[in-house]
């Protein structure tokens, strides 16, 4: 894999993003245990010829900064970025969780604000139990699962009228704690996608698929009087007003055009 550099970011900046990690055949992390088997599977057979541009990797590069800060922070009666591995038949799963201090696993996140109030993230579910599981395997107790995140895009003068809205750029959330029996379970399922039978299409929810809605317009006018998801249900509320059109508004499959990998060598892509 090659890390281009197109729009000539300063070589200071572009050697720290220059680095690739190829998957391997026999072992998986928890973050591509819980990512999209289809993107693996690619990864694996066009690791050589696949691009990317390291412009692509600058949000990333800044959470990965805040992590290195963090770490330098780490309590003295805590685990901060412990690499842990398990052994699942011939298949080793490894796992780095942020911090472990007193049975409680941390996560931090740098992310938008819009980002905590859609609600809680199952990723950040499954991501979480997993790495509990990895610590259980080697004895420590983990009674608590927290996410950490730094709200790079928070807005002041929002939390000064909204008491919804994060009064501070920086937010905890508590993570469901899940049985072993039920992460076991999630493990084997994963486990079973990534390397026995992994699917032809990603889901909806690994495309970040946008669904296509139908918005329900006054004439001249900007906003929307109403969304709804079928051109039947924006006809039955518009009725027979003379005043209202209906706006088709398309959806898309947003990691697919912009933010995957291996866009380019996918076969979903050629079909749409």
């Amino acid at each position: 894999m090659r890390i281009n550099n197109k729009h000539n970011l300063p070589e200071a900046l572009f050697n720290v993003i220059n680095k690739t990690r190829k998957p391997m055949e026999n072992r998986i992390s928890v973050t591509e245990l819980i990512d999209a088997p289809l993107i693996r599977k690619l990864k694996l057979l066009h690791w050589d010829n696949l691009e990317e541009d390291a412009s692509e990797r600058l949000w990333a590069l800044l959470g990965q900064s805040v992590h290195y800060a963090l770490e330098k922070g780490t309590p003295p009666d805590a685990l901060a970025e412990e690499r842990l591995e398990v052994k699942i038949g011939d298949i080793t799963l490894s796992g780095q969780a942020d911090l472990y201090q007193n049975g409680e696993i941390s996560d931090w996140k740098t992310t938008s604000t819009y980002a905590f109030l859609l609600g809680m993230k199952e990723s950040w579910t499954t991501q979480l139990n997993v790495y509990a599981y990895l610590y259980r395997s080697i004895g420590f107790e983990v009674t608590a699962l927290k996410i950490h995140a730094i709200l790079r895009d928070w807005i002041r003068s929002k939390a000064l009228y909204d008491p919804d809205y994060p009064q501070i750029p920086f937010i905890t959330v508590d993570v469901p704690v899940w049985s072993d029996e039920k992460v076991k379970k999630y493990i084997d399922e994963r486990i079973g996608l990534h390397f026995h039978t992994p699917p032809e299409k990603c889901t909806d929810e690994e495309r970040w698929m946008r669904k296509t809605t139908y918005a329900v317009m006054k004439k001249g006018g900007k906003r929307a009087k109403r969304v709804l998801d079928s051109y039947e249900e924006a006809e039955a509320w518009m009725g027979e007003a003379k005043d209202l059109s209906i706006e088709v508004r398309k959806g898309e499959d947003i990691r697919c055009t912009g933010y995957c990998l291996v866009r380019n060598v996918c076969p979903y892509m050629e079909g749409e």
